[in-house]
């Protein structure tokens, strides 16, 4: 017999598993309808390869200040409902703005908004996510798969959809999708307030202070710097080996189709292996994957080495993901999530977006993904090297 109290906590987890789930699905779907043609409308616009990689940089640059802002605001405040759903519903509002606006210096200041609205949403949604499933006794990666679910659906759906002189659907998608969807699920994510939460500058100085996280942040700037070349350049990589717009969706269905059993089944197994050596586990695996990208000479050989890469994110971001939460202090889990988040997808990214613009501009694809692959082994290396004291 199941008491009533425990009953209805049991019934709202299961309600705040769902609401995750969909999060998940229609933020990432979101993402799936932009990301893969994003540069393409860039190139289509009449930028060059440098200006490309420039302004691909400022997403990560400001993503740098805005997720340790958003995530900082939402621990101090306890508003993270809120937060969330401003978040979505503004970035969602400034995607449509790329329909009127065109231009190098109007589209500079487009991605900076986006950016600072965009970028915090992940961190949140994942620091709530960790809290509610060791309340559950989930796992992550249950609720984290609905979204490599979402961006697949988007990215090959679309792909089989647009052509190349009308790029407007990406636009009105990404829009609707966050500002409707996500804004409104986000005020509906069961978040449990603190009523005492460590202090922002204790709880940083803590942060900081545990044994081998400084390493981490490094090798994740490094890594950032690998997956801008990688993420960035891999719709023209494909269309100058001669893939179509339907292969340039597949790829990026690809890239993530493999993230789906990882999450749904890895935990089984990765739960064996420490979380340190997961994460070389992944770094390892997407040197590997990006060097047969790098030497491939057709689109089928590039699309049969990209699931590859999507599992190998998988391992990866499900360690890294649950290593940030281990070490956070009470009451700043989304702190801590922002701060891996803008060590990664902000300074790394930034520096990396504008590296492979220029190694593009001069080596073509190819270049590309070999200084990705020899960056994403740098990584590895300072990451062993610096959370070698977490072994003895």
């Amino acid at each position: 017999m199941i008491l009533p109290g425990i009953g209805l906590r049991l019934a709202e987890a299961g309600k705040g598993r769902l609401v995750a789930k969909l999060f998940y699905f229609v933020f990432y779907a979101a993402i799936g309808s932009l990301a893969p043609f994003f540069n393409v409308y860039l190139h289509g616009a009449g930028l060059s390869g440098q200006q490309i990689g420039l302004l691909s940089g400022l997403l990560p640059l400001v993503a740098l200040v805005a997720s340790p802002f958003w995530g900082a605001l939402a621990d101090r405040w306890q508003i993270h409902r809120q937060v969330l759903a401003l978040c979505a519903f503004v970035s969602g509002g400034i995607s449509l703005l790329f329909l009127p606006f065109s231009g190098f210096w109007a589209l500079v200041g487009l991605v900076v908004l986006l950016s600072f609205f965009r970028t915090p949403i992940p961190a949140i949604v994942d620091a709530s996510v960790m809290d509610l499933v060791k309340q559950t006794g989930s796992s992550y990666g249950r609720q984290r798969l609905w979204g490599s679910l979402g961006f697949v659906l988007l990215s090959f759906g679309l792909g089989r959809l647009v052509v190349l002189t009308d790029l407007a659907p990406i636009f009105w998608l990404h829009g609707l999708l966050l500002g409707i969807g996500c804004g409104l699920l986000g005020l509906l994510l069961p978040i449990e307030r603190r009523e005492n939460p460590t202090g922002l500058w204790e709880g940083l100085g803590v942060l900081i202070g545990r044994p081998g996280f400084g390493a981490f942040l490094v090798a994740l700037v490094l890594a950032g710097i690998a997956l801008s070349g990688y993420i960035n350049f891999l719709s023209l990589h494909m269309m100058a080996l001669g893939g179509s717009e339907a292969q340039v969706g597949l790829a990026w269905a690809l890239a993530a189709i493999l993230e789906i059993p990882m999450m749904a089944f890895g935990s089984r197994w990765m739960g064996r292996f420490s979380q340190r050596r997961l994460i070389l586990t992944g770094f390892v695996g997407f040197a590997a994957v990006w060097l047969v990208m790098g030497l491939a000479t057709t689109p089928t050989a590039l699309l049969l080495a990209i699931p590859f890469s999507g599992a190998s994110y998988a391992i990866f971001w499900m360690a890294a993901v649950g290593y940030t939460a281990a070490v956070a202090p009470p009451g700043m889990g989304a702190t801590a999530q922002a701060l891996t988040g803008a060590a990664q997808a902000g300074l790394g990214w930034a520096i990396g977006s504008v590296l492979a613009g220029s190694v593009w501009d001069v080596y073509g694809g190819e270049g590309v993904y070999l200084v990705s692959a020899a960056v994403m082994l740098a990584a590895a290396g300072v990451f062993a090297w610096g959370s070698r004291t977490e072994r003895e």
